[in-house]
């Protein structure tokens, strides 16, 4: 005898999951706004099942009941029961298929023309269904009112096992490009499914398919969709963990796509400045807005203020109007609690094949971030881009060698003309790290400037001079001081006089041993804190050099009133003074007066006889470059300063 326990008890569990869904807060679970992508979006899919085992497990079981009831009063109902039944079954197997085609990243960006095939056996079942009243292939009822299944039914079976296997077969052959709990999520789920078909089929009494399929989708609800995760709780739309999950899918199925990243430059200074409600209201807005052009599907939250767009149609003329329309619309202002606000969005466009071949890349996209540039809201060149995304990765390393304590300071020597022997050196920072070859300590400086980063640098570079003069200061090598670089940026953080007075003291150092640079550019200026932190450092027993003089912003009111130890003058005006007449008259100059005034000139980039010649006649008094000795880790230095106090030896003796 057919039993309908479990059909009960199908409706009763995908009833249960229907309800919670549809009172779920849950964003992903909402059917506002559908348009065509969303009929084909996981999530909707998900709904259409459990709507089919609902139905089709009523119909199921009212049938059952009617049976009894020989009467034509009920064959109109008992005919359409069973009708419904076999049109909503039909969705079971196409959502299945369907539905671990998305999850496997397979269903998107398939042609046209495998769509079509693909939902023709689904469409055949239908139209069998539909006309069954006509031809009895479906099923019929006898005179007896009782019910027999048609001579092609056995069709409609084969069209849902026939869809059973592509579900299977998506899953087995694109494992990787799920993540490992979504595969071990899918595969207990197949599993589960598989039993309830073959259970199915040895007890054709034991209604147990339909239990098994409301039981799959309990699972796939708990374990799949109710991944809160996935949905970004203020907006509504997908988050960065559902971006990684979707593009690793793409990537690993070899679909090309592109992602069209904005980035809102100015809605952090905006949160600082107004209240938290108002710009809460403001960010739903732009992701209403950026919805409206793309779907709900393809756009994604990935970082506070950054929004990307996953185009699976990869044409120019579909990036160019999105993209066109975002700058179109951030010309505009954007209003919210009675106010106005300009936003300024970056735009840009990278595409799967030239710029994105792995997830790591991706990463390394996502976090790359963007300074911003007061020019507005524009599109982003693929080079300014990766130029940015290279900074981000070397300023991610920089923090890295930090952490591993891969700093080393190396120190280049300072030539007395007058002693004729090394009196000094400048210490320079070097990266002991692969990530920084090839990379000129000029470009991770200006980066680790922009970050905040050269305070830590700049401190561990201060100690390390204290530790290193500390460890020689039994050793007479003729060192008078050693310099120190220090960047404007060190001046706007909290009293580094105060920091640099309690490293010294703490190594026992005269101050006098530390003599500290800064650049010319970073000297000038009306920055209070500049002026203040040098009077500061001063009284304590600083001594300062002014760096790069001659590049751009010289004027000779600016060493006379800075009370500066040493001028060092940049290599540039050298080098220029080498085939250029003008130059080396200027250079000449600049000595002359800047060592009639008091000042010693430290001549930066002496790498040949002549540019010595030129500097020690135009009166430079000390000598920085290549000629005597390129940078040198602390070891090969006091190597380097052992050979040169032996050789003032030897020629004394001489």
């Amino acid at each position: 005898m057919y039993n309908v326990n479990l059909e009960i008890a199908a409706f009763l569990l995908s009833s249960l999951c229907l309800i919670y869904i549809m009172g779920s807060k849950k964003k992903q679970f909402r059917l506002s706004n559908i348009n065509g992508n969303n009929f084909t979006d996981q999530h909707f899919i998900f709904i259409n099942m459990l709507v089919s085992v609902i139905i089709s497990s009523a119909t199921s079981v009212s049938s059952y009941y009617l049976e009894d009831i020989v009467s034509q009063d009920v064959i109109v109902l008992q005919y359409l029961l069973h009708a419904l039944y076999f049109f909503f079954h039909n969705f079971l197997p196409i959502c299945f298929a369907q539905y671990v085609m998305n999850v496997s990243g397979t269903w998107k960006g398939l042609k046209s023309a495998f769509y079509i095939l693909f939902t023709m056996p689904f469409t055949l079942c239908e139209l069998m269904v539909m006309t069954n009243n006509f031809t009895g292939f479906v099923f019929y009822l006898d005179n007896d009112l009782v019910y027999h299944r048609g001579s092609l039914i056995t069709i409609s079976y084969a069209f849902g096992l026939f869809y059973y296997v592509i579900g299977f077969a998506s899953f087995f052959r694109h494992q990787k490009a799920m993540s490992k709990s979504d595969r071990q999520t899918l595969g207990f789920i197949l599993g589960l499914s598989a039993v309830g078909v073959i259970l199915q089929g040895i007890r054709s009494d034991f209604a147990v398919e339909l239990f098994a399929e409301s039981l799959t989708l309990g699972g796939i609800m708990m374990m799949l969709e109710e991944r809160s995760g996935n949905v970004d709780a203020l907006t509504g739309v997908l988050n960065r963990n559902a971006l990684m999950d979707d593009c690793r899918k793409l990537i690993e199925n070899h679909k090309e796509f592109s992602i069209i990243i904005v980035n809102l430059t100015d809605l952090d200074m905006f949160s600082k400045l107004f209240n938290g409600r108002n710009i809460d209201s403001l960010l739903i807005q732009v992701s209403d807005w950026l919805k409206s052009i793309s779907t709900e599907q393809d756009l994604y939250i990935y970082r506070s203020y950054d929004f990307a767009i996953v185009c699976h149609q990869t044409s120019d003329l579909e990036t160019e109007y999105i993209t066109e329309s975002i700058l179109n619309r951030f010309s505009k202002d954007w209003k919210t609690g009675g106010a106005s606000f300009h936003l300024e969005a970056l735009v840009s466009v990278l595409n799967s094949s030239d710029d994105i071949s792995s997830l790591d890349e991706l990463m390394e996209v996502l976090a790359s971030t963007y300074i911003k540039t007061g020019l507005g809201s524009r599109l982003v060149s693929k080079d300014e881009f990766f130029s940015n995304q290279r900074n981000r990765k070397i300023e991610q390393s920089l923090r890295d060698a930090i952490e591993k304590k891969q700093l080393r300071v190396w120190y280049q020597p300072i030539w007395s003309v007058e002693e004729e022997k090394t009196i000094a050196a400048e210490a320079l920072i070097r990266i002991d790290s692969d990530a920084f070859r090839g990379v000129s300590p000029a470009e991770y400086i200006s980066i680790a400037e922009q970050s905040g980063i050269i305070r830590d640098i700049g401190l561990f570079v201060f100690e390390d001079v204290c530790r290193f003069l500390k460890s020689i200061s039994d050793k007479d090598f003729g060192l008078s001081y050693i310099e120190i670089n220090l960047s404007v940026h060190q001046f706007l953080y909290d009293d580094i006089a105060k920091h640099f007075e309690a490293i010294r003291q703490q190594y026992d150092i005269p101050a006098e041993k530390l003599n500290l640079e800064i650049t010319e550019s970073a000297s000038i200026g009306d920055a209070p804190i500049v002026s203040q932190t040098m009077k500061a450092l001063r009284s304590l027993g600083y001594t300062f050099s002014l760096d790069d003089f001659g590049t751009g912003y010289s004027n000779l009111a600016q060493f006379i009133g800075g009370h500066y130890k040493n001028i060092k003058i940049d290599k540039s005006l050298l080098w220029e003074s080498d085939h250029n007449e003008k130059n080396a008259y200027l250079l000449d100059g600049l000595i002359r007066v800047i060592r009639s005034l008091g000042c010693n000139v430290v001549q930066e980039g002496v790498e040949t006889a002549e540019q010595l010649s030129r500097t020690k006649k135009a009166g430079g008094n000390l000598i920085q470059g290549y000629f005597f000795s390129k940078p040198l880790p602390e070891d090969k230095f006091i190597d380097y300063l052992v050979d040169s106090i032996e050789s003032e030896k030897e020629e004394s003796e001489k």
